[in-house]
C-alpha cells in the first residue's frame, strides 16, 4: 500500500537521538532517508558486539551511506545528493556543516526547494548558540527537572525518557511537513530549525502558564495532577493504580466503585477544589480502602463504573498489553521487533517495511541514483572517501 510521504528523498545528516526522530519518524511514513555516516559508522552503533544497540531502534527504515566529510571529495557527495533530495535533516552545531560548504545557504544555493531541517542543542540564534546540548541540560534548564519528582523531594530527578530529544524531532518534523506544504505553493524550500531547550519548555504548557498567570513556581508533584484529584497513583493490596478524577461526575462515579458512600459526603472533597486543597487526607482515606484488594481488581471495578484507571506496567507488560497488541504498534521485520510511529492513516499507512542498515550498505546504489558513473563510484571507494558494503572501515 502506498504511504503518505512516498517520492520524498531526505538526506539525514544526524547523529544520536534528536535529528535521528526526526528522520525515523519521516521514514515510517514513507520517505526515503539516506542515513549519512562516517566511515567508522554513527556512534550510536556501538560495539559490533552488543545485544543492543541504540542505532537501530532510530535508523529502522533508513538506508545507508558511509562517507568522510573531513574531505572536500566527501562533502562534494553530499552537496551533489542535496541537488536532487527533498529535505536535509542535520544535528550538528550551528556552524559545523557550514565550515564544510554544507550549511542552507550553500545548499540552497543550488538547490532552492530544498527544505533544510536543523535540531540543535540551543538554536542557531541568541547567546547559547555555540554551547553543546544533551537532553540531560535541556531537562534541566528548561525547568523540567525543578518540579519532577517525589513531593517535597530537593533531588533533582530527570525524566524517564529523553523527552527533549524526542520533542526536538517531533517538532522537527512537523516544520518539515509544513516547510513542504509551503514549498507545494510556492515552489520555495525554506531553513527549519528548533532546539533541545525550546522543545523542552515547550512540554512545560501547564507549568509556564500557571506561571505567567499567577506567579507560582510549580514543585515536585510526583504523579498528582496539578488541578484535580485524587489524580495520581495510590497504593493497594499488592502495589499502585493510577486514577484521573477531574470532575464531579467521575467523582460521584469513583465513590460508588470504592465502595465508600460517605466519602462523597465529605466537606473536605465537597469539590474539586477542596479535594486539591486536602489531597493528602484524600490520598489517605482512599489508600486505607484500596488496601483491602489488589491493583487488578480495581482497575476492573474502575473500569465498570466508567473511572478512567489503569495499573503502573512495567515495559515489557506494556509492549504485551492486548490493546498495544491488537493496535500493532509492533512491527516485525527482519526477524526483529520494533515500536512503529504511532499514527494511524485510513489510506496510506505508516510501516516499518525494512530493519536498520547495514554501515554502507546502500552507498553504491545511493551514489548511482544520483548520477555518478561506475568508475566514478569505485574511485571514491578506492580512495577512502565512500565506504561501501565490505570496503567499509569497521
Amino acid at each position: 500500500m502506498a504511504s503518505p510521504l512516498d517520492g520524498l528523498k531526505v538526506l539525514d545528516c544526524t547523529h544520536v537521538i534528536a535529528g535521528a526522530w526526526c528522520s525515523l519518524l519521516l521514514a515510517d511514513m514513507g520517505a526515503d532517508v539516506i542515513k549519512i555516516e562516517p566511515l567508522e559508522g554513527e556512534t550510536t552503533r556501538g560495539h559490533p558486539k552488543a545485544r543492543f544497540k541504540a542505532f537501530d531502534y532510530v535508523n529502522r527504515n533508513k538506508r545507508s551511506l558511509a562517507v568522510d566529510l573531513s574531505k572536500p571529495e566527501g562533502q562534494a557527495v553530499i552537496r551533489r545528493l542535496a541537488r536532487s533530495a527533498d529535505v536535509f535533516v542535520e544535528n550538528y552545531r550551528p556552524g559545523a556543516l557550514e565550515r564544510m560548504g554544507l550549511g542552507y545557504a550553500q545548499l540552497s544555493a543550488e538547490n532552492p526547494r530544498l527544505v533544510y531541517a536543523s535540531v540543535s542543542g540551543f538554536g542557531h540564534t541568541g547567546p547559547y548558540r555555540d554551547r553543546g546540548g544533551f537532553d540531560l541540560i535541556a531537562q534541566a534548564m528548561s525547568g523540567i527537572m525543578s518540579f519532577t519528582g517525589e513531593v517535597g523531594s530537593t533531588r533533582p530527578t530527570a525524566a524517564g525518557v529523553p523527552l527533549s530529544d524526542l520533542n526536538a524531532g517531533l517538532f522537527a518534523a512537523l516544520g518539515v511537513l509544513a516547510a513542504l506544504r509551503h514549498r507545494d505553493q510556492s515552489g520555495e524550500g525554506q531553513h527549519v530549525e528548533t532546539s533541545l531547550l525550546e522543545s523542552a519548555i515547550a512540554y512545560t504548557v501547564w507549568e509556564t502558564g500557571l506561571h505567567l498567570s499567577t506567579g507560582e513556581v510549580a514543585k515536585p508533584n510526583g504523579s498528582r495532577h496539578r488541578l484535580a484529584a485524587p489524580y495520581e497513583a495510590l497504593k493497594t493490596a499488592d502495589g499502585h493504580v493510577v486514577v484521573g478524577v477531574n470532575n464531579e461526575r467521575l467523582w460521584a462515579r469513583f465513590c460508588q466503585a470504592l465502595g465508600d458512600p460517605a466519602l462523597k459526603d465529605d466537606p473536605r472533597f465537597a469539590d474539586n477544589r477542596a479535594r486539591v486543597q486536602n489531597r493528602d487526607a484524600l490520598a489517605e482515606r482512599i489508600e486505607e480502602v484500596l488496601a483491602g484488594d489488589t491493583t487488578e481488581a480495581w482497575v476492573a471495578r474502575f473500569e465498570a463504573a466508567g473511572v478512567p484507571s489503569g495499573p503502573i506496567n512495567t515495559i515489557d507488560k506494556a509492549l504485551t498489553d492486548p490493546h498495544v497488541t491488537a493496535r500493532g504498534l509492533l512491527a516485525e521485520v527482519d526477524g526483529r521487533r520494533f515500536t512503529r510511529t504511532p499514527l494511524q492513516f485510513s489510506k496510506t499507512p505508516v510501516a516499518v517495511k525494512r530493519g536498520p542498515p547495514p554501515l554502507g550498505s546502500s552507498s553504491r546504489d545511493v551514489l548511482a541514483e544520483a548520477g555518478l558513473p561506475p568508475e566514478e563510484i569505485d574511485k571514491l571507494v578506492a580512495s577512502g572517501v565512500v565506504g561501501a558494503g565490505e570496503d567499509v572501515k569497521a
